[in-house]
């Protein structure tokens, strides 16, 4: 998507969350401002005004001002040509918020606080060939800046004001008008009406928010938007999944099916996701209204975008920490993989299991997502159990236990058997209970017998899977 496409949509949510009260016309630089609500102010801990109009070719436009951006200071710049000028400047500039910057020349910006309303900056000036410092008072704020000299010749004074709301842009703006004064602003992006518009696009299930969300993550320099946009793109993955259960929906043109009709996992996924709800007692699922419904019309669309491919290779990049810094974002992309499940993603994924200086999670997220590869990724797994660290060795083992089959368990056996890491004999317990048919039924018994008489953790451990299984299978 174009920055152009998202300004509009994040101009068009700002304008849905401010209304249409509290506007005012700005007639010295034509064009029209917005109080922020406070809705707005409270959620994300912003003040200003917004900028929702813009006359063409007026004095806004050529301050390069643009529609939906959030003023939150103006700033008036007040010419210096004489004595008197100056001390007007100083007082109009102290009298609103006890602070100015003072630009002398040759020297860089100086602030000058007082700590409260009528307290004296401390300089006198003189007309010269220019307005000069005549007089510093000691013990002045002036004369605490260590900077100030006598004779140094006054540039201009410079005002900022911050703007809390509405009032305080009308009153500022006037102000400066009636000084003759030059104005700049200062304005701050909406970053949390920015994350609220990228959260939508993967709320909405809509297939066009796919290449929108990918833009953001790979050419957005905010970090606050690109995780935003992380989880969103994770999110349309999961809702794609969905798809097998809305196309029974959809191919029924019905809003509501007999719930044991359908999967109980996928069902069991779209209610955690507000897609649908589902009543045991009447034995029903309904689409929730207005998402849900629309859904079923998105799904199928937006199923084939998401395996087309892009992702996939998306997000085998940036599971790298070398090439994702951002820890958030990494197990995001991992959660894309282990929903896709692209056999191309085992060795980026096996990378990461590797990585001894990764946090543990995200090497923990990266065996899960071989795990939900399946068979393909068993190889990768037993090679990583064999010749990584003690962390990937648990996760490589646990992840196996998740995949099952023949080939893991005798693997899995065999490592218990051998094996005197206690840490580990733990997990390839609990791995091998994952399978639990009877040669790993077989297997654990030994492995009681083994520790006959040992009080130690994987006898009790051993007592416990091995009598949970014996349970559950009579």
């Amino acid at each position: 998507m174009s920055k152009n496409i998202l300004l509009v949509l994040l101009y068009i949510i700002v304008l849905l969350a401010l209304g249409c009260d509290n506007v005012y016309y700005d007639e010295h630089l034509k064009m029209e401002v917005q109080q922020l609500d406070s809705d707005l102010e409270n959620r994300w801990s912003t003040t200003g005004v917004v900028v929702s109009s813009i006359t063409p070719n007026g004095p806004a436009e050529k301050a390069n001002l643009v529609e939906g951006e959030l003023i939150s200071y103006v700033i008036g710049e007040y010419p210096i040509q004489n004595a008197n000028g100056f001390n007007k400047a100083v007082k109009k500039a102290m009298e609103n918020d006890n602070n100015m910057l003072l630009y002398l020349k040759d020297k860089e910006p100086i602030r000058i606080a007082t700590r409260k309303m009528g307290d004296k900056v401390g300089l006198e000036v003189e007309n010269v060939d220019t307005v000069r410092i005549k007089t510093i008072m000691s013990g002045t704020p002036a004369a605490n800046t260590g900077i100030i000299q006598v004779g140094d010749i006054v540039e201009k004074i410079v005002d900022e004001r911050k703007i809390q709301g509405l009032d305080d842009y009308k009153k500022s703006v006037n102000e400066f008008a009636e000084l003759n004064a030059t104005l700049t602003f200062r304005t701050t992006e909406l970053i949390g009406v920015k994350i609220a518009a990228v959260t939508a696009l993967g709320n909405l299930g809509d297939v066009r928010a796919v290449d929108a969300l990918i833009d953001i993550l790979k050419n957005t320099r905010e970090l606050a938007l690109r995780k935003a946009a992380a989880r969103s793109i994770e999110r349309l993955v999961a809702l794609s999944e969905l798809n097998p259960l809305f196309q029974q929906f959809q191919e029924q043109d019905l809003n509501q099916l007999t719930a044991n009709t359908l999967d109980s996992e996928q069902l069991a996924s779209a209610e955690i996701l507000g897609l649908l709800l589902v009543d045991a007692k009447a034995n029903t699922a309904t689409l929730e209204a207005p998402f849900g419904i629309q859904f079923r019309h998105r799904s199928e669309a937006l199923h084939q975008k998401v395996n087309e491919g892009r992702l996939v290779e998306l997000a085998q990049q940036y599971i790298q920490k070398v090439y994702e810094p951002e820890q958030e974002i990494r197990r995001a992309c991992l959660s894309i993989i282990a929903n896709l499940k692209p056999v191309s993603a085992i060795d980026p994924l096996v990378q990461v299991l590797r990585d001894e200086d990764e946090i543990p999670g995200i090497r923990f997220q990266a065996g899960l997502g071989l795990s939900r590869i399946g068979t393909s990724a068993i190889d990768a797994l037993i090679a990583a159990f064999n010749e990584a660290d003690s962390t990937a060795q648990d996760i490589a083992a646990s992840a196996l236990g998740n995949i099952g089959g023949t080939q893991t368990r005798d693997f899995l056996i065999n490592a218990l058997e051998t094996t005197s890491n206690p840490a580990t004999q733990l997990t390839l317990v609990d791995a091998i209970a994952k399978i639990g048919d009877e040669p790993s039924l077989s297997a654990l018994e030994r492995q009681r017998l083994r520790f006959q008489g040992d009080n130690s953790a994987i006898r009790i451990f051993l007592d416990e899977v091995f009598s949970s299984l014996t349970t559950s299978s009579e």
